[in-house]
């Protein structure tokens, strides 16, 4: 839904006029004053394309919402919408729903109401089907909307898209004919499938790079491109960095351990040896030994060769400890 929404967007805002043709007919009263995009900065209130419209001294905002099928929930939403602007602009302020899919819908809902305990209140918004302009279309009356005409049809038939391409050659503004034919390819691929489309337009695809909707989409996908591989460089760098974080910390744990492990070993062994040639060992005694790092343990093995009482051992460690880090 997405690109037929950005669709429906650009063509508004390369004719804005043909929206107020669609809905008050070619020989309305209703002049256009401007394109506008005031929005209200919640991102589900936003409301692009807004076409400021005046009849006689009366001025008032119409905003359109494309529906591919109904969805009665975002009723409330275009209310919203409604009313928001309409206290932002201080001025009267109305969604048209454009439905663009007749399918096998039963109904096309365009209003909603809260009812509680007799209480109720209601809101109503103007509903278009497009299928039921199909005629004025087709005749070039609204020939802005035939980038839409596969999506009016429950069976559209690949023919239909020869009578677009001759309704597009008869557009005479250069850049509104390119920019329609984008819009119609698009809409129409997802329709008919894209080798089938590509096939039918091979010729009219190579103008299609300098167009303001190909530029705009190219502009688009860029930029959700870039948010998406960030989003996944993030997640797969997390990954990684758990996992080589995981590797190096039993890496570190498994060293930290080993040389615990061996430390502890030396200890029993040389404690064993001192008690066997000193006697019971005094407390003191027992924390140095407990403080002393592997080498240091090491060296104090080797010392005891030349250690023959208590005495020189407190000295040793008193002193040796200190001469054996230097070394």
């Amino acid at each position: 839904m997405q690109e037929i929404d950005h669709a429906i967007k650009v063509t508004i805002t390369l004719k804005p006029d043909c929206l107020l043709d669609l809905i008050f007919g070619s020989q309305r009263l209703v002049k256009l004053k401007e394109l506008t995009d005031a929005q209200i900065n919640i991102p589900e209130l936003r409301a692009d394309k807004m076409l400021l419209v005046e009849e006689g001294e009366k001025q008032y905002y119409i905003l359109c919402e494309a529906m591919l099928q109904p969805d009665a929930s975002a009723l409330p939403i275009f209310a919203l919408k409604a009313l928001g602007h309409q206290y932002l602009l201080n001025k009267p302020t109305l969604v048209v729903i454009v439905y663009l899919t007749k399918g096998d819908y039963a109904t096309f809902p365009d209003s909603f109401e809260n009812s509680v305990r007799g209480l109720s209140n209601q809101f109503k918004l103007q509903r278009i089907l497009l299928w039921e302009h199909i005629h004025r279309i087709l005749n070039g009356e609204l020939k802005e909307f035939l980038p839409f005409l596969a999506l009016l049809y429950e069976q559209p038939d690949p023919s239909l898209m020869d009578e677009q391409k001759n309704l597009l050659s008869q557009i005479t503004d250069p850049k509104l004919q390119a920019d329609l034919l984008t819009t119609t390819i698009i809409v129409n691929i997802r329709t008919f499938g894209r080798e089938v489309v590509l096939a039918k337009f091979k010729k009219e695809v190579i103008m299609l790079k300098d167009t303001s909707l190909v530029q705009g989409w190219i502009t688009e996908g860029r930029q959700e491109g870039w948010q998406e591989g960030q989003k996944e460089g993030w997640q797969e760098g997390q990954k990684e960095g758990w996992q080589e974080g995981q590797k190096e910390g039993w890496q570190e744990g498994q060293k930290e351990g080993w040389q615990k492990g061996q430390k502890e070993g030396k200890l029993v062994v040389l404690e064993s040896i001192l008690i066997q040639k000193f006697g019971a060992l005094a407390p003191s005694v027992l924390l140095k030994l407990q403080s002393l790092g592997n080498e240091q343990l090491d060296r104090l093995t080797l010392a005891l060769l030349n250690i023959s009482s208590r005495e020189e051992l407190q000295t040793w460690l008193a002193n040796g400890v200190n001469d054996s880090a230097k070394n």
